[in-house]
């Protein structure tokens, strides 16, 4: 008796233990894209399970045959943008001019204080003002309705 009781209790120990095992985050978990008024914008998104643990996003549109003044304008929006992302900490935004194209890169870690910053500078809209996580399915799912493709 005293055996089997044993053999139950390891059992019951070993299923708790795997029942506590942190979900790994996956890299590229999700992606989705766009592309609007000649601007292709992609999504990378890394999870733990349904949660959603980084945004990428990644902005590329093709600068060929721009005057001198539309690219004025453009790097003028960027550093507005520039001071609205610096005053964020854990966030990354970077530009780059590239082979005749323009590249805009904002990195968004979804830990609960940087999420709750960019919800609050409306940086990412969300519903709702208390959000603490996203969800992978629900983000990709909402996405998809406005238009984007989910790959």
């Amino acid at each position: 008796m005293k055996k089997i009781l044993c053999a139950v209790l390891v059992c019951v120990m070993m299923f708790a233990m795997t029942a506590c095992k942190e979900e790994e985050e996956v890299k590229g978990a999700g992606k989705a894209s766009i592309e609007q008024d000649g601007v292709t914008t992609t999504m990378i998104f890394d999870a733990k399970g349904d949660t959603i643990t980084k945004v990428t996003q990644t902005s590329v549109m093709s600068i060929e045959g721009f005057t001198e003044e539309q690219l004025q304008i453009i790097r003028d929006t960027v550093a507005d943008a520039q001071d609205s992302y610096a005053e964020i900490e854990k966030v990354e935004y970077t530009t780059e001019e590239k082979d005749g194209q323009f590249i805009e890169t904002i990195v968004i870690p979804t830990d609960e204080e940087t999420l709750k910053a960019v919800v609050a500078a409306g940086i990412l809209p969300v519903d709702g003002d208390d959000v603490t996580e996203l969800s992978l399915e629900q983000t990709e799912k909402s996405l998809e309705e406005s238009g984007w493709t989910i790959e």
